[in-house]
Formats: C-alpha cells, structure tokens, sequence
C-alpha cells in the first residue's frame, strides 16, 4: 500500500584530505524510517457495502430465525435464535519510506533496518509485495523481510511466521496471512513490520540519489 523509497546520498573524502594523510572512512550508513521523513499513511475501512456481511448464519427476519423446530400434540419447541451482525473494521497507519544517507568509500552492508506499521482489524488479511525493484546489481541491493507481530507496540511475538528475506525484485509475491481467527490478540491489534539490509558496492557514485520502491498489497479476506 505504501511506496517503499530509499534515497542514498554519498559523501566522500577529498583527495586533498588523504594527501595530508587523514585515512578515508569506509561506508558508514545512518537510517531514517520516521514520520518526519517520509510522511504517513493511513487506511481506515469501517462497515461493509450494501450486499456484503461478515454474519455466515441466518440474517434477523429470515431463514429459521422464529421457526418452530418440532411441534406434537403434546408439545412445542420454538427456536430462540440471536443474530449478531459485525462490520468489518480495519485500520492500518504508519509509512515503509526509508532513507539511507551513506558516507565513505568502498563497497559496504549495513545492519537490518525496521519499519513497523499499525494494524488494527477484525478481519483475517493477506499482504502481499508487488513491483519491487532494486538500484541495479552493480550499485547494491536491498534484502527485504515481512513480519507480522503480536500487539502495537508490539510484544515481540510472532504472528504466522517470518517471510524470507529475499533480494530486490525477487521479493516480489512474498506473502504473510492473518487469520482474524487464531492469530489476532484480545484487542485486534498487530504490527506488520518491515525490515530492509541495504549492500552497496564501490561503483556507488558520491554525490548521487538511488532510488528502489515497491508496495505492500492488502487483502481483506
């Protein structure tokens, strides 16, 4: 749903600093995934469309709901049946926005970086990643994971599994599913997170912005 965008900016050392013998870092990254940076974006889904419900049973007023289920000479049972009709709510908010500003030379990994997203739903979910293309193999590549964690903030655990973490484009079709069921805690909250490991090689000109995008596709099932 969100636009995955990582812009890198180089800085390198001057040449005329290694002639007074200053030693040139390697590459050094710092991280920003904050609001601040990147914007947020929020998704709000709450009821369902004319002809949807989420109710698999009798609908009030139809069906068995005032039946008579057996009757004889000598007695009667009437069917008390309750219909509760829930509409779907779901509620996700945060951005997957990245930026890297990179300084040094040379070729260079930096650590796992994390993005972490709101998601608050009585509906079971599919996300999927789609588009995702990376800087071109010579400049780097970009490793993502998708998670998706118990609670917001989240506690820690694990909700269906980690998906694997997968390189630029091949990233493309890794699916996480939440069943509304099994999986949600007491309060409907989860995390849905994001991680990415960005991997430069020397041919990663300074003074340049690369850029490498793709979205998290959500399925209300």
């Amino acid at each position: 749903m969100n636009i995955k965008k990582i812009a890198l900016t180089f800085v390198g050392g001057s040449v005329a600093m290694a002639a007074m013998g200053q030693g040139l870092t390697n590459r050094v990254f710092s991280y920003d995934g904050s609001v601040g940076t990147n914007g947020q974006a929020t998704y709000v889904l709450n009821g369902d469309g004319a002809s949807a419900y989420l109710f698999a049973g009798s609908v009030n007023g139809t069906g068995n709901s005032n039946g008579i289920l057996g009757a004889s000479y000598s007695n009667a049972a009437f069917l008390v049946n309750t219909v509760v009709n829930v509409s779907s709510y779901l509620y996700i908010s945060g951005n997957f926005g990245g930026v890297y500003n990179v300084k040094g030379i040379g070729a260079g990994i930096d650590s796992a970086q994390t993005n972490q997203i709101e998601v608050r739903t009585n509906r079971s979910l599919t996300f999927t990643a789609a588009g995702f293309y990376g800087m071109g193999a010579a400049v780097g590549t970009i490793q993502y994971t998708m998670s998706l964690l118990q609670d917001y903030p989240t506690n820690g655990v694990v909700l269906g599994g980690t998906g694997t973490s997968l390189i630029d484009d091949n990233f493309n079709g890794a699916t996480l599913n939440l069943n509304a069921i099994t999986q949600l805690p007491l309060d409907g909250r989860v995390t849905l997170q994001l991680t990415r490991q960005l991997s430069l090689t020397q041919a990663a000109q300074g003074g340049r912005s690369y850029s490498a995008a793709g979205t998290i596709q959500v399925g209300v099932n």
